[in-house]
């Protein structure tokens, strides 16, 4: 009976470690966490690990990502940071996201999908109904990808 347990947990435990899996976590409504801003003294101070961006999605204030990564054994941390210019330039430049991840050197190979969200009310402008902005993040490729979005509010 005692080789039969043992068997039995040994088995289930290859049958975890070994199966891709994919976690989905849905968006709770209220909870839209705020951007981190990075200029050129504390641009390097989040990671940028690959990641790939499955949807981009707005909703009132927050702005929803569906994020995939390998992973699975660490926990990851996502950022999305908003890069403040060196100096100003005119005409002004529409702000720039991006996505940055830290896998926290996670070796696991499992597929997670995970949803986050962000609230971009600060690039509101006054007097206007909507802002232009940049969204852009680092492939598992490694192919640095860059898209234009419109924040309407």
């Amino acid at each position: 009976m005692k080789r039969l347990s043992i068997a039995l947990l040994v088995y289930f435990f290859c049958l975890c470690a070994c199966t891709k899996q994919v976690q989905v976590i849905e968006v709770q409504p209220g909870n839209c966490h705020k951007y981190t801003e990075l200029n050129y003294l504390n641009y390097d101070s989040l990671k940028t690990d690959a990641i790939n961006l499955l949807d981009v999605k707005m909703e009132d204030n927050c702005l929803q990502l569906t994020l995939q990564y390998d992973g699975g054994c660490k926990d990851h941390k996502v950022d999305l940071a908003l890069i403040l210019p060196e100096k100003v330039t005119l005409p002004l430049l529409s702000p720039t996201f991006e996505i940055r991840h830290n896998s926290n050197n996670d070796v696991c190979k499992a597929l997670i999908t995970n949803n986050y969200s962000f609230d971009i009310s600060g690039i509101k402008e006054a007097g206007k109904h909507s802002t232009n902005f940049i969204l852009a993040y680092k492939k598992t490729s490694g192919t640095i990808i860059s898209s234009s979005y419109t924040y309407k509010y």
